[in-house]
């Protein structure tokens, strides 16, 4: 109610012909007094529900990012708009290795996120490439069953997929190599001309894509995004969540953080690298990165030795295998190692290349271990599959099967700590 309608309400109930005809007498004095306490009065109220107003707008855009349901036409991105001055929109959906030739929850989300964007945002490509090839002695490539499931998820969710036209890039492993070979592909189909006006929307987790960001801002000579900058193409990011570091599950959650600092630390390799071949500038950003890396993973360690009685256990508990505790223990002390010997260079000195190359590649091998032993990642269950992008009613159905089936406890000797700790998270 704004303030003319409150002048407009109070006239009518207090006129003075009112009041005499009920028998009801006001000063002229007190009429005018009630008046402004009636008109502030009002005015509260409507600043109090203005308030609730824009708080509930703002909870419901945080609810708008924190899922994969509906997006308003407000929220689109200026630089979507911007694909139409671009003669074809290639949607590039990076694959995730799959695990005994089946697709997993990080990889599922990253498809489904595109499918979300096509059918809710009127996002729809000219074409969509799948890149990915063959891994861990599985016999069908990651861009292959990308596509499948793509297809399976459009069908289910009545999307009309009707006129993109499918590229499916499986020739290596290498992410870098598959993007260059869909690049040759472009060409040969398209002209060279063609592609330089081409707009590429990259599609994958959030963590691999600030990867990917981060390095082409650091060390571009060796960024896979430097391939479609020499063609003159344009690109932007869609994020797809990755669903384990927010996961209920406290061992689900500390096994993807640690799978996120990994990331941070792949950051850094790629550019002590460029520091060795290439004699790039060791960027400051990155030797920051590698304190702060090797900080949070010192904190994360030391909450898991300390004695069970100093933490709350509401959560529940975190178990890992011994292995991965030794991988973790190993790999602190290695990244302490590497940031001694890269700390002269951040303050002016110069250090012995052959000390660089070791320094580069005792991470590398800090890296390696870490991806190859430490992923929370699984593949989608029976289920899940029948179940995918549905309704939400569904999907609650569904995330009950998930607390049951996500994380299935082995026939483990039974550890104190530190392998089996309770606690609560604050990192």
């Amino acid at each position: 109610m704004n303030i003319q309608s409150a002048n407009l309400s109070f006239s009518f109930f207090f006129s003075e012909r009112f009041s005499k005809k009920k028998n009801t007498f006001f000063s002229k004095k007190n009429l005018i007094k009630f008046k402004k306490n009636k008109i502030k009065l009002s005015l509260k109220e409507n600043s109090d529900n203005d308030s609730k107003l824009r708080l509930h707008q703002i909870a419901d855009k945080l609810n708008h990012l924190l899922s994969l349901e509906k997006f308003s036409e407000s929220t689109i991105p200026e630089e979507y708009k911007g694909q139409l001055e671009s003669t074809m929109h290639i949607a590039v959906i990076f694959s995730k290795i799959l695990v005994q030739d089946q697709i997993t929850v990080e990889f599922e989300r990253r498809v489904s996120t595109i499918l979300t964007q096509i059918k809710y945002r009127k996002f729809k490509p000219d074409i969509m490439a799948f890149i990915g090839g063959y891994g861990n002695q599985n016999h069908l490539s990651g861009a292959t069953a990308g596509y499948i499931y793509f297809r399976h998820i459009s069908q289910q969710a009545n999307v009309d997929i009707e006129g993109l036209e499918f590229i499916i890039e499986e020739t290596t492993h290498s992410t870098h190599e598959n993007l260059i070979c869909l690049l040759n592909t472009l060409k040969k189909k398209y002209g060279e001309e063609a592609v330089s006006k081409c707009h590429f929307s990259l599609i994958s987790s959030d963590y691999h894509l600030i990867r990917i960001a981060e390095i082409y801002k650091l060390s571009q000579r060796q960024s896979l995004l430097t391939s479609l900058y020499n063609v003159g193409a344009t690109w932007t990011y869609l994020f797809a969540a990755y669903p384990f570091c927010v996961s209920p599950d406290p061992t689900l959650a500390f096994l993807g953080r640690i799978r996120v600092l990994a990331n941070d630390l792949s950051i850094v390799l790629v550019n002590l690298n460029g520091l060795v071949e290439f004699s790039d500038f060791i960027a400051k950003e990155n030797f920051s990165r590698l304190c702060e890396t090797n900080k949070k993973l010192r904190i994360m360690l030391r909450i898991m030795s300390e004695p069970s009685g100093n933490v709350n256990s509401s959560r529940g508990s975190v178990e890992i295998p011994f292995h991965q505790w030794e991988i973790l223990e190993s790999s602190l002390c290695v990244i302490h190692e590497v940031q001694v010997i890269l700390t002269p260079l951040v303050n002016g000195k110069s250090v012995e290349r052959r000390t660089l190359i070791r320094a580069r590649d005792l991470l590398m091998n800090v890296v390696k271990n870490i991806r190859l032993a430490i992923d929370p990642d699984r593949p989608l269950c029976h289920e899940e599959w029948k179940n995918s992008f549905c309704t939400e009613k569904n999907s609650k159905k569904n995330l009950l099967f998930k607390k049951k089936h996500l994380n299935p406890k082995k026939s483990v000797q039974k550890r104190l700590s530190p392998f089996c700790k309770k606690m609560e998270w604050c990192i």
